[in-house]
This record gives structure tokens, C-alpha cells and sequence, in this order.
């Protein structure tokens, strides 16, 4: 897909676009985890599905499937634990229960404002007695063993536990529901989700929810001249701009930059060269100083909440060997050669998605194939085959059931071996059979 190119009736206009492009590109995910944290926390109590209000934990009762759609691209592969923490009113405590099992992997993320995992709690930092962890916001203080401090006042804790299988889901579930926070101090939402606009405009909201979201959550130093260009049109922060009330050329201008923007990061969503596998030891940091703002944006759309590369790496395939797109009226095959499995030292699984970035509904009620999946076969010379598509095959052990149309792959390695790290392993294509 090719971005549109800005034209402009007016200098104005055109200097605005020039102003605003940069910021969709910046700020879209932060209008993302606005979104999202308006929508799971407008519940009045925790639910079973991953909402709750500020400052309180909602553990799911299942693993996701095609019906839960609050985040683009989940793993089905785990309970999601989830909590939007503001962190306006004071620190936060939040209670680790002990690990019962040793070998059950977990993973809290806390993610930033913008979407940085600035940090993640788990049996690599926390002990298996478990125990108690203080978040605390930019320039608070804070006692206790474990103070992580928060970059924002705005944390998305999003925990993940793993599940063995269906018989394993009840101790799974026990475990997940220890986790607690203690003595929260407020359930205040930030004021830009309070004052959250959604009239129908997408452009002209998306500008409004951002100028409410940099007011609330300025940008870094070193971002701030973002913020310069702006100010010639006559939009600055700390005057609460309305968008409607900008003049027309502003807000003609506005617009364009929203669309280029928008068609720039779908654009990068899929892989460049066309090819199989793509993936980047970046998601979670975005470069050195953060300062990858496409990457960050193109994992806002289409893998909000991902980790660092550090805890999991996550492979994208849009395209087969060929480089054609991956549709479900066809048939494919994966196949790991003998000894060539993924190399992650927790676990892995390939999960499938539809052109929506959520899981499709399928027959059998399988969305992810990985080295857990039960009844997975090995062929005679120690390899495994995947079969991808949306017919039926004849051996449907290991099959990975796809939508009618375009879908796209996720291999996700927890916590990714040093060869893997390092370049070593090349992961095999996606053949297409007919």
C-alpha cells in the first residue's frame, strides 16, 4: 500500500499537515493505550475478561478466543491479568503471590503512557515466595524492598500466566487470582479519558484525544520540539485547544496529516520486502531512546502491549515463501525441520489472526498451535509440519485453522534462547501447497 502524498490548498494548511504528520506518528499510540484504558476500566467492578477500574486487577477466567477483542492480537496461549494504574494520588503496592510450581511461567508487564515496557516482574526478578512490589510515578518517593519507578503516572500492568493445557486451567486460575493490588490510593482516571472525544470525526477525535493525552502526559524532553511547529498555526498544549474551534485551514490541514500518517503505519504493519518472517529485537524499547516512532506505532496497531525482546520475541508472517499474501482459500504448510524447533527457553506457539488483528472463529476452536498443544505429531524423521488453511485437512493433529481470507502469523519465543538472540536460527517459511 502506497501513503497518499499531502497537498494543501493554503500555506497554512500545508504547515500544518507538515506539523501534525510527525505527531500522528508519535502520538498514535498513545491515543491507543488511552482507548484501550477507557475501555477496560469502564467497568464499575473487576470482570472475568480483563476489565476493572483504575487501580484495581481483573483476572480472566479463560483463555482468549475470537470473542475478546478489547486487544489486537492476543496469545491464547495464557490467562491475561490486567490493570490500569494511575498513579496520580501516590504509589502503589502490588502483591505477588508465591509460585506454587516452579515451571509455570508468568510475566507482569507494566507499560507506560506510550507504550515503553520500561520494566517486567517474574521469576527472573521476583522471588518464588513472592512478595510485594511499590510503583511509584515520576518524582514520588517511595519505601520498600522493590520500588520500580514509573515513567509516566499512567501504568499498564498486564500480566500474563501461562496454561498447560485444559486440565491445568484451575491451577492456572488459582495462581493468576493471588496477584493483588493493596491499598490503592484513588481510582481517579487520567482527565484526558475523562474528557475522551468520539464524535464520529476520526481524524478531528484523534487530535482532540491527543492534544488532551500530551497535556495529561507530556512528552519527553528531548520530543518536545514536536510540540514548535504547531504553535505557528496557533495550536499550543497549554491552551486546552478545542480541534473544532481551529480555523478551517487548521483543521483541513490536520486532517491530511491523519490520513498520511494512518496509511504510513498500516503500511508498515506487513513486511517490506515481502518476505515470510519479520520481526524486531526493538518492540518494548523502540530503539535506543525510544526514539523509533514508525516501530512503535506500527506495534500499537498491530501487537499492542508487546514485550521486550528480552522476555519474548514476536515473528510476523504476512507473506509466503513467494512473497504472495497469506490467504485461507489456499493451503500452506510450516515445517520445522528434525532439531530446528523454535529455540525459546519457556515456551512457543504460532498463532493465526484475521485481517481485523483478532483471532478467527474456526470449527474447532483453535486459534494457536505450539509445543504444548495436545496430540501434537512428529513425522517419522523427527520434523513438524503445521498445515495452515481454512479447509479441513485429512491429518488435523497439528492443523492451524484459517478464515475464508488474508490472515497473518505470530510465532511468539518466550524467552528466546542466545542463538536465537544472536541471528542463529532462521525460521522456516510458510510453503503454499496449491
Amino acid at each position: 500500500m502506497n501513503a497518499p502524498i499531502l497537498s494543501a490548498a493554503s500555506p497554512q494548511e500545508a504547515l500544518a499537515a507538515a506539523a501534525a504528520l510527525p505527531l500522528v506518528l508519535y502520538g498514535y499510540p498513545l491515543v491507543e493505550s488511552l482507548r484501550t484504558c477507557r475501555l477496560q476500566t469502564s467497568a464499575r467492578e473487576a470482570t472475568g475478561y480483563g476489565r476493572a477500574p483504575v487501580n484495581v486487577l481483573s483476572a480472566s477466567e479463560r483463555q482468549w478466543t475470537h470473542e475478546d477483542r478489547d486487544i489486537v492480537t492476543p496469545a491464547n496461549d495464557l490467562l491475561y491479568f490486567c490493570g490500569w494504574i494511575h498513579l496520580a494520588d501516590g504509589p502503589v503496592t502490588l502483591r505477588i503471590p508465591p509460585l506454587p510450581e516452579r515451571e509455570r511461567y508468568y510475566v507482569i508487564e507494566l507499560l507506560d503512557a506510550y507504550t515503553h515496557n520500561f520494566a517486567n516482574l517474574g521469576p527472573r526478578n521476583i522471588p518464588p515466595e513472592g512478595g510485594e512490589v511499590v510503583l511509584a510515578g515520576p518524582g514520588r518517593q517511595a519505601g520498600g524492598a522493590h520500588v520500580v519507578n514509573c515513567p509516566t503516572p499512567l501504568v499498564w500492568l498486564l500480566g500474563r500466566v501461562l496454561v498447560q493445557g485444559e486440565a491445568d486451567l484451575p491451577r492456572a486460575l488459582a495462581f493468576e487470582r493471588g496477584f493483588a493490588i493493596a491499598a490503592a490510593p484513588g481510582r481517579r482516571r487520567p482527565p484526558s479519558i475523562e474528557a475522551w472525544s468520539e464524535t464520529g470525526d476520526e481524524a478531528m477525535d484523534f487530535f482532540q484525544n491527543l492534544f488532551n493525552g500530551l497535556r495529561d502526559f507530556p512528552p519527553a524532553p528531548r520530543d518536545q520540539g514536536l510540540l514548535t511547529l504547531l504553535r505557528k498555526v496557533g495550536v499550543r498544549l497549554e491552551d486546552a485547544p478545542e480541534v473544532a474551534a481551529l480555523r478551517p485551514a487548521v483543521r483541513a490541514g490536520l486532517a491530511g496529516a491523519y490520513r498520511q500518517g494512518m496509511a504510513l503505519i498500516e503500511a508498515h504493519t506487513r513486511s517490506q520486502q515481502r518476505k515470510s518472517w519479520g520481526y524486531s529485537l526493538q518492540l518494548g524499547r523502540f530503539g535506543d531512546e525510544g526514539d523509533d516512532w514508525l516501530l512503535r506505532a506500527t506495534t500499537a496497531m498491530k501487537g499492542l502491549g508487546a514485550l521486550r525482546a528480552d522476555e519474548a520475541v514476536y515473528a510476523m508472517a504476512d507473506f509466503d515463501a513467494d512473497g504472495e499474501p497469506l490467504d485461507g482459500r489456499h493451503r500452506y504448510a510450516l515445517r520445522f525441520a528434525p532439531g530446528q524447533l523454535p529455540p525459546a527457553q519457556a515456551f512457543w506457539s504460532v498463532s493465526l489472526y484475521g485481517e481485523d488483528r483478532y483471532f478467527a472463529a474456526n470449527e474447532i476452536g483453535r486459534y494457536a498451535v505450539g509445543d504444548r498443544t495436545p496430540g501434537l505429531r512428529f513425522e517419522p524423521d523427527g520434523s513438524l509440519v503445521i498445515p495452515i488453511g481454512h479447509g479441513r485437512p485429512e491429518a488435523e493433529a497439528n492443523w492451524l485453522p484459517a478464515p475464508a481470507g488474508r490472515f497473518y502469523l505470530i510465532l511468539r519465543l518466550y524467552h528466546p534462547s542466545p542463538a536465537f538472540m544472536a541471528g542463529q536460527y532462521a525460521i522456516p517459511a510458510v510453503v503454499r501447497l496449491d
